[in-house]
């Protein structure tokens, strides 16, 4: 099965199978053509592959005459905040996030440094798709200006946004695994900046990814085990690209994805009230913590793309989901893992408590999350399927289906980023959660055959 996902942020695949150069080439070609004069930024995880994508995508994107900005391995939350400051027309942040070391994956990022909405997610398909690429000739080819330190700026904002004073006072003392990613070394400087004391594991950008880089308990037991043994009062865990955080507590707890949007947004939503986005998957425990401060919750698909637009288009304070991404609009419009590790360290400051406190002030449920690897052509087909388990359940078709039980909800959907079906359930009791995901696997295994 060759594993190629495309949707309207990017295009993602293994490298060598599906991403190749002649793809990357052809993508980059195809968003370069749609893009206006002006200047492209350019930036990488650390993955081994990501220097043969980038010089393709760079010698694209020169080819359809624009000037390219390389930024080397950079996280994408300090890309989408350059392309603003450098007024660039967009931005290709080479990362394939979350997905293990040998995938890769080009996210496209327009003039407003967020993802491309659904409009322009479009179009570039379109021009791929058509193969009509404005390449130029040119007689005297644009140039590429490679910038040293892009974070500095980036890192001086930040400070000016978040309570600095207030955290440094307390004297923290943080453990941190950016998991060898394009947060590594990153970390030392934005924490000495907050005055904190940094305990860092995986902590050089050289593409060895000693776990999937995906934040979740599974891969935090050696942040818990360096947690307890430092005294440290807490650790986060980070993906490739430094979009996405979960946490461990000053005990050692290791905690769900899911706990980083109603932490941050418990606290936020004092200072910036409004409406949050949030996606079909994510836990029960925001609207609770949404109910204190009287704002809706308002649902849409998975997925940076469509939670950071329906933010904007509805003037919500924040977005995010329970895979530990959070956007704030009064920060910017990108799920930043800088920000919400500021945030969580500038709470506990604020309001003198440990996380462990912060976190038993939320409602407890249980998630249980598995996937299954389908066919692409299937994909859909299946998860159709599986509305004959619920057949009095209230249903919601947004983003695969969802189905809303007395105590219990049930999420099944197409992956945007692989080949696989996502099974999602939440209830107050975890057998009852394990329960529904169990025999939404086992049905679709059935007619997997």
């Amino acid at each position: 099965m060759k594993l190629l996902k495309l949707n309207i942020s990017g295009v993602r695949g293994l490298v060598g199978q599906t991403i190749t150069p002649e793809l990357v080439i052809d993508f980059a070609s195809a968003f370069g053509t749609m893009l206006p004069a002006g200047p492209v930024l350019v930036g990488r995880d650390s993955r081994r592959s990501g220097p043969m994508v980038q010089e393709a995508v760079m010698s694209a994107l020169l080819s359809t005459g624009h000037e390219v900005i390389n930024l080397g391995i950079c996280p994408t939350p300090v890309i989408q905040f350059l392309v603003r400051q450098h007024r660039a027309v967009g931005a290709v942040s080479i990362t394939a996030g979350h997905n293990p070391a040998e995938w890769n994956a080009l996210n496209f990022i327009n003039s407003q440094g967020t993802y491309l909405n659904e409009f322009q997610g479009s179009e570039l398909l379109d021009i791929y798709h058509l193969g009509r690429f404005a390449h130029q000739k040119l007689k005297k080819s644009p140039a590429v200006v490679s910038e040293l330190n892009p974070e500095e700026v980036y890192f001086s904002w930040l400070k000016t946004r978040l309570r600095t004073a207030e955290i440094s006072r307390t004297r923290f003392k943080v453990v941190v695994d950016p998991c060898n990613g394009a947060g590594a070394r990153l970390v030392n400087k934005f924490f000495a900046a907050l005055g904190c004391e940094l305990v860092a594991v995986n902590n050089e950008p050289n593409g060895y990814f000693p776990h999937d880089p995906e934040p979740r308990p599974r891969n935090a037991g050696e942040v818990a085990s360096l947690v307890r043994a430092t005294g440290a009062n807490s650790g986060f865990l980070l993906n490739s690209d430094v979009s996405r955080v979960s946490l461990v507590t000053e005990t050692g707890e290791t905690l769900s994805e899911e706990y980083t949007l109603p932490v941050v947004a418990g606290y936020y939503l004092e200072r910036q009230p409004g409406a949050v986005v949030t996606s079909l998957s994510t836990s029960r425990m925001i609207e609770e913590v949404a109910s204190r401060f009287q704002v809706p919750v308002l649902r849409t698909r998975v997925g940076q793309s469509a939670l950071v637009q329906t933010m904007l288009q509805e003037g919500a304070a924040l977005a995010g989901e329970g895979s530990g991404g959070l956007a704030l609009a009064d920060f910017q419009p990108a799920f930043d893992g800088f920000v919400v590790m500021g945030l969580i360290l500038e709470m506990m400051a604020v309001r003198q408590k440990k996380l462990s406190e912060l976190v038993k002030a939320l409602p407890r449920y249980h998630i249980v999350k598995d996937k299954i690897i389908c066919p692409p052509h299937r994909l859909h087909s299946l998860v159709a399927e599986t509305r004959k388990l619920y057949p009095r359940a209230e249903i919601n078709s947004l983003d695969g289906l969802h189905f809303t039980l007395k105590d219990t909800w049930v999420h099944v959907r197409a992956s945007s980023t692989e080949p696989l079906i996502r099974i999602i359930a939440e209830s107050a009791s975890a057998a009852r959660a394990q329960l529904e995901v169990d025999k939404v696997v086992t049905f679709l295994n059935r007619l997997l055959g």
